[in-house]
C-alpha cells in the first residue's frame, strides 16, 4: 500500500509545476479537515473479521449428542480386574441403612443398583458409582428438547435466530462453546475494542445454520424462451446458410454486423444483422434441450465459477461448472445476482437430484463465494453423507495449504472464462437477456461437441455419434438442428 502511495506522488510531480502542487497540497489539508463536502475519501476497509455473510460448513446435529460415558460398566470392571486381578465388589451395606431405588442405575456407565449407594444422607437424591466413581441423579428426569438443531461444536440446542420466506437461522447461544472461544480468539485488538464499545453484532462469532426453504421444483437454469417469431423450418433460406452464420457468430465469434458482412463478401449470401440474431435465437431454443442431455454427469474434480455479462447496461452473471477429466461444460446457468438460489440451481443441473447416483462422492472447487457453501449445505442436507465435497481457492497467490492443492482446478475455468468472454465481447453488452442465454447454450454446444481441446489431443470433450466424420462446422450445426428437432 506504501508504495502504491509513493507511485501517486512521483505521478502528482511529473505533472504539476511547483505552485500547482503548492495548491493542490491546499485542497488536501480541506478534505481532510473535512471542509470539502464535494470530494470523499475513500472508505476504511472492514477489519478481516467483519460480519460478512458468511456460511458454516459443519452440519448442526439433529439429535442432542449423548454424554454418558462410552465405557460400560461390564467393561470397566474387566479392566480392573486385568489390571489388579480383583474385580469390584458391590456395595457392602449396613443394617438398617437407606439403599438407592431398584431400578437406580449410573449416569455414566449404567452400573446397576448393587453398585451404586447414597451420596447426600437423608435427601437420597443423589448416588456414587462404585465402578466409575462419578455421581449422578437418583431420580434422573429427563425432559425431551423441543429443539429442531444441536451444535455440533458443543451439542448445546440452537435457537430460532432469524426467519423469512428463502431461509430460516438457528444459532448457538453457548458463551463457552468451543467453536465461539476460537472465534473470539481470534479478533485483532481493534476489533476487541469494537466489541467493547458495544458493536458485537459486527463480528459472526456463534456458530450459525441456515436453513433454506427452496423447492427442487423451482431450482430451474435459465434456459432459451421458445423463439416464435423465427420458424427455421419456413425461412427463405437454407439450413446450410443457417450454419454458415452460426459458424461466423458463434465459432469465430463475431458480431451480428461482421457476420452479415462476411455472408455477402465471402459467400454472396445477403441477410440483414437481425436476420443473424433470429436465426440464432431459434437454434438456441431448438437445441437447448439436447444440449442439456448431453452435458456429461461428472467423473470427476469439478470446477466452479461465475463471470459478468452485461445486460441493457446492468451486471448478470453466467455460471459454469467444468469436469476436470473431460474438460466438459457439465452444468451452466444465468441470473441476475451471485446469490445462493441460481448456485444451487447450477449444482442440480450439474448432479441431478441429492438422491440420485446414491454413495458417489464429487469434489467441487470454487472461489470463496458464500453462495457456494450455502448452495452445497442446501443440497447435501437431506444427506446422510455429504454427496458434494466443497473446496476453496482464494485470491490469487496460495494462501493455504487447500488453496495450493486445487489451484489447478481453478485456473482451467478460469480459463474457459476467458473463452466465454473472448464470445461475448463482440456483442459488447446484451439488449435482452434471453439474447444473452440463447448465445451461452450456443456456446456450451460449440464447446463441448465441436471445439477440439488441446488437452484431449485435439479431441472434443463430449464426443458425438451423429458428428463423426463431420470436418466442417456448418455441417456439423445443421446435424444438429436434424437431431433437435
Amino acid at each position: 500500500m506504501k508504495r502504491n502511495i509513493l507511485k501517486i506522488v512521483k505521478w502528482f510531480c511529473r505533472r504539476l509545476t511547483y505552485n500547482e502542487l503548492a495548491s493542490a497540497i491546499v485542497i488536501f489539508h480541506e478534505v481532510l479537515s473535512n471542509s470539502r463536502s464535494d470530494i470523499e475519501l475513500k472508505p476504511e476497509s472492514k477489519p478481516p473479521h467483519y460480519r460478512d455473510f458468511r456460511t458454516d460448513m459443519v452440519r448442526p446435529l439433529t439429535k442432542p449428542p449423548i454424554t454418558s460415558s462410552t465405557h460400560d460398566w461390564e467393561q470397566l470392571q474387566a479392566e480392573h480386574k486385568k489390571s489388579t486381578g480383583k474385580t469390584i465388589a458391590p456395595v457392602r451395606r449396613r443394617k438398617g441403612s437407606k439403599k438407592p431405588p431398584d431400578d437406580c442405575r449410573c449416569a455414566h456407565c449404567n452400573a446397576p443398583q448393587r453398585y451404586l449407594y447414597l451420596n447426600d444422607g437423608k435427601k437420597g437424591n443423589q448416588v456414587k458409582c462404585k465402578i466409575c466413581n462419578k455421581l449422578s441423579p437418583t431420580h434422573r428426569v429427563r425432559t425431551v428438547s423441543k429443539a429442531k438443531y444441536f451444535c455440533p461444536h458443543c451439542g448445546n440446542a440452537m435457537f430460532l435466530w432469524k426467519e423469512n420466506q428463502l431461509l430460516t437461522i438457528f444459532k448457538c447461544p453457548n458463551n463457552k462453546c468451543s467453536h465461539y472461544l476460537k472465534k473470539l480468539a481470534a479478533l485483532t485488538p481493534e476489533e476487541r475494542q469494537m466489541r467493547i464499545a458495544g458493536k458485537t453484532s459486527q463480528f459472526k462469532l456463534h456458530y450459525q445454520y441456515r436453513e433454506y426453504h427452496f423447492n427442487p421444483a423451482d431450482l430451474k437454469c435459465a434456459r432459451p424462451v421458445l423463439a416464435t417469431k423465427t420458424d427455421l423450418s419456413r425461412i427463405n433460406n437454407n439450413i446450410y446458410t443457417v450454419g454458415l452464420i452460426l459458424t461466423y457468430t458463434i465459432n469465430l465469434g463475431l458480431s451480428s454486423r461482421q457476420t452479415r458482412d462476411a455472408l455477402l463478401r465471402i459467400h454472396g449470401i445477403k441477410v440483414s444483422h437481425q436476420t443473424v440474431i433470429n436465426y440464432s435465437n431459434a437454434t438456441a431454443s431448438m437445441i437447448s434441450n439436447f444440449v442439456d442431455q448431453n452435458c456429461p454427469i461428472p467423473k470427476g474434480t469439478v470446477a466452479g465459477d461465475e463471470t459478468y455479462i452485461i445486460v441493457e447496461n446492468r451486471m448478470q452473471y453466467t455460471w459454469f461448472n467444468i469436469d476436470f477429466a473431460t474438460k466438459a461444460i457439465c452444468g451452466f446457468n444465468l441470473s441476475g445476482t451471485r446469490g445462493t438460489a441460481p448456485c444451487l440451481a447450477l449444482q442440480y443441473n450439474t448432479y441431478g437430484k441429492p438422491e440420485s447416483n446414491p454413495g458417489t462422492q464429487y469434489q467441487y472447487v470454487a472461489d470463496g463465494l458464500p453462495s457456494y457453501d450455502a448452495a452445497i449445505m442446501a443440497y447435501n442436507k437431506d444427506l446422510e453423507k455429504d454427496k458434494i465435497i466443497r473446496h476453496k481457492v482464494v485470491g490469487l497467490e496460495n494462501i493455504d495449504k487447500e488453496s495450493e492443492d486445487f489451484r489447478p482446478f481453478k485456473q482451467m475455468v478460469e480459463r474457459l472464462n476467458r473463452t466465454y468472454k473472448y464470445h461475448t465481447r463482440p456483442r459488447a453488452g446484451f439488449k435482452t437477456f434471453d439474447g444473452a442465454v440463447a448465445l451461452t447454450v450456443l456456446f456450451v454446444a460449440f464447446y463441448n461437441f465441436m471445439r477440439p481441446h488441446s488437452s484431449l489431443r485435439k479431441n472434443v470433450p463430449v464426443p458425438l455419434e451423429c458428428l463423426k466424420g463431420i470436418q466442417t462446422y456448418p455441417r456439423m450445426w445443421s446435424v444438429l438442428l436434424q437431431q433437435a428437432a
